[in-house]
C-alpha cells in the first residue's frame, strides 16, 4: 500500500473534521455513525480476500459516517479470523469479510472445523461482496502455453507436477481437487498461507502451476514469469480473450467462490440492515464495480434475504463434493 504524502494527510484530516461535523446532520438516523467498524480477513494483506474487503468497505466512512478498518488474521484455513469475529460479540463493531467456504466447508472437515462452533449458527450473512474468478496459471519454466499442453504434461508427469494452493480449504484448493478428479490428474498439491507467497514461489520456478486470481497472478504474468492457461469457471475474461475456460474439462462442475460480510450472531437486525444496504450500494457503485471487474472478480448482487439459502445450498454441494475427493493434510 502506498504511503500518503504529508499534504494528503492534511487533506484527509480536514475531510475527517468535515465528516464529523456533517455526521451530526447527515447521519442523524444512522446506528453506525461515529462507530469504529473493523472488518477481519482470514488471509494475508495483498491477497484477493484482502483486496475484496478493502474495495468493498473503504467507502463506508463517507456513506455511514463510521470509521472503518481492515484487519488481517491469517492462519488455520481462516479459522483464526472467524473465531475472532465470533468471540468479539454482537455489539463490538467487528465483522468478518470471509470466503463463504470458511462457513460452509470448514465445519465439514474435522481438521478444519472450529471446535464446538457452528459458523452457520454463530455468524449472520450481511452482504455479498464478490465471487472469485479463479485462473489456472503455470510457471514459464514448466514449458507449456496451452491448456491441452498442460493437461498432457500433467498426466505424463503425475505427482512430479507441483501445484500451489493459496491455503487449505480455500476455493483455490477445492478447484484444484475438482480439476484433478475430473481431468484424471495426480499432481502434488502444495499449500501456502495465502496467495502472495505462493505466487512468488511459482514465479521463481519452485512450483509448476497454481490456481490463483488475476490480482495475485497478473503482475507475474506481465513480468513474463507466469502464463495464464485457463479460466476455471465457465466464463470468459474480456481482457484475456485467448484464454479458454475449464468447462468441458470440469464436466460442468464448479466450486462456489463467493465472499460475504458476516456479523456475529445476535447483532441488531437494524444494524445488519443498515450495514447491508451500505455495502451493497458500495459494491454496486460504478467505481467499485469497475475495480472488482478489472481485477477478475464478479461483484455480488444478492438480496440479504437470499444469502442464508445460498450458504445452505453451497454447504450441501460441498458435502457431496467432499465425498468424492480426499483432502491431504500430510504436506
Amino acid at each position: 500500500m502506498k504511503r500518503r504524502s504529508l499534504l494528503n494527510y492534511s487533506l484527509a484530516s480536514g475531510l475527517t473534521g468535515s465528516l464529523l461535523g456533517a455526521s451530526k446532520h447527515s447521519f442523524a438516523d444512522s446506528l453506525l455513525s461515529g462507530r469504529n467498524l473493523r472488518f477481519v480477513v482470514g488471509y494475508p494483506a495483498g491477497g484477493v480476500a484482502d483486496f475484496i474487503a478493502r474495495s468493498c468497505t473503504e467507502g463506508l466512512n463517507s456513506s455511514l459516517g463510521a470509521f472503518t478498518s481492515v484487519e488481517n488474521k491469517p492462519g488455520a484455513a481462516g479459522n483464526i479470523a472467524m473465531d475472532a469475529v465470533i468471540k468479539a460479540g454482537p455489539e463490538s463493531g467487528v465483522f468478518g469479510a470471509f470466503s463463504n467456504l470458511q462457513v460452509t466447508l470448514n465445519p465439514l472437515v474435522p481438521q478444519l472445523a472450529l471446535k464446538n462452533v457452528d459458523p452457520m449458527q454463530e455468524l449472520v450473512p450481511v452482504a455479498g461482496t464478490a465471487d472469485l474468478i479463479l485462473m489456472l496459471c503455470v510457471s514459464t519454466q514448466f514449458g507449456v502455453k496451452t491448456l491441452d499442453q498442460f493437461l498432457a504434461k500433467a498426466k505424463e508427469m503425475g505427482p512430479n507436477v507441483k501445484m500451489g494452493l493459496a491455503g487449505i480449504g480455500t476455493p483455490h484448493h477445492m478447484a484444484a481437487l475438482l480439476l484433478q478428479k475430473n481431468a484424471g490428474l495426480d499432481m502434488t498439491l502444495v499449500p501456502y498461507k495465502g496467495g502472495p507467497p505462493m505466487i512468488a514461489d511459482a514465479a521463481g520456478g519452485h512450483l509448476d502451476a497454481v490456481i490463483t486470481t488475476i490480482p495475485v497472478g497478473g503482475p507475474m504474468v506481465q513480468a513474463g514469469k507466469m502464463n495464464w492457461i485457463a479460466v476455471v469457471p465457465p466464463v470468459s475474461i474480456p481482457s484475456l480473450p485467448g484464454v479458454p475456460n475449464l468447462s468441458s474439462v470440469l464436466k460442468g462442475e464448479n466450486i462456489p467462490t463467493g465472499n460475504t460480510i458476516f456479523a456475529p450472531a445476535g447483532t441488531s437486525a437494524k444494524v445488519i440492515a443498515e450495514l447491508s444496504d451500505a455495502v451493497r450500494k458500495q459494491v454496486a457503485s460504478s467505481s467499485v464495480n469497475a475495480k472488482l471487474r478489472a481485477n477478475g472478480l464478479e461483484p455480488t448482487d444478492i438480496p440479504r434475504s437470499e444469502l442464508p439459502a445460498r450458504l445452505r445450498d453451497e454447504a450441501a454441494y460441498m458435502k457431496e463434493f467432499l465425498s468424492k475427493v480426499k483432502i491431504d493434510f500430510s504436506t
